[in-house]
């Protein structure tokens, strides 16, 4: 469903995640946000914290698909939070998502929650290529939050059994690994993303349970596109794992 300017509240949701507001010349959302939204696990009722939310995809998606859940959102940049917090109004979900501007490294919960989900800064400061502006250098680059202080805040913000998921880099898989064991977060389920069949992960979908017995479960991997050139397309697959991705149907539009 298309619409040139979405104007009551159905349509805007429908039209998710297009129209999403998100400050200007700053880090913009992009599929691995969308991709977490629906690997997350949350079952009726329960109560969550987005880290470092942006401007509030992820727990927006998942509001989506289950509006009895109540999420927090944590975000360091006073832009981000303005702008999820209005998204946020326009999807008429302020009831269901609550914005906090706070550094994940001090946040703390007024109670436990049940699920923590994040899509922290991927890289180290000086690793990969660097990012115009402060906010992108921020949401890119580990400079204000590594991925220990997320896990850290996961792990005193959840409850016992409570689930914290992830979205990162597979290269960087052994010290994600090694950080949510030092925090109490026992690795139990994951997923690889592949652009392509052939071609290595781009990405790793990682869920983690607070005080948990060892036990980890590879679900199949899930590969994004299929075809070449102008027959690029988004798998089946990708599309039901995550029907948001039907927004941009093919590579490079």
């Amino acid at each position: 469903m298309t619409f040139a300017q979405p104007r009551t509240v159905r349509e805007r949701r429908e039209y998710f995640p297009r129209g999403l507001v998100q400050p200007e010349g700053g880090y913009r959302f992009s599929l691995d946000s969308l991709l977490l939204a629906c690997f997350a696990r949350a079952t009726r009722g329960q109560i969550g914290a987005d880290l470092g939310c942006g401007c509030g995809v992820v727990g927006l998606g998942m509001l989506l698909r289950q509006p009895d859940l109540r999420i927090t959102g944590v975000e360091l940049n006073p832009r981000s939070v303005e702008a999820a917090a209005e998204n946020a109004a326009n999807l008429n979900l302020t009831d269901k998502l609550t914005i906090e501007g706070a550094d994940v490294a001090l946040w703390r919960p007024g109670r436990v929650v049940d699920f923590v989900v994040a899509n922290p800064p991927y890289r180290k400061l000086g690793q990969g290529r660097a990012s115009r502006g402060e906010d992108r250098l921020t949401a890119r680059f580990e400079e204000s939050g590594t991925f220990a202080r997320f896990a850290r805040c996961a792990a005193v913000a959840l409850k016992t059994r409570g689930r914290f998921s992830v979205v990162h880099l597979p290269e960087r898989l052994p010290e994600l690994l090694a950080e949510l064991e030092g925090a109490g977060l026992t690795p139990k389920r994951m997923r690889l993303v592949h652009g392509r069949a052939d071609q290595e992960a781009r990405m790793v979908l990682l869920e983690s349970v607070k005080a948990a017995g060892a036990g980890l479960k590879v679900e199949p991997p899930l590969v994004l596109h299929e075809g070449e050139g102008r027959d690029t397309r988004l798998t089946g697959q990708a599309l039901a794992f995550c029907p948001y991705l039907a927004c941009n149907p093919k590579e490079g539009e």
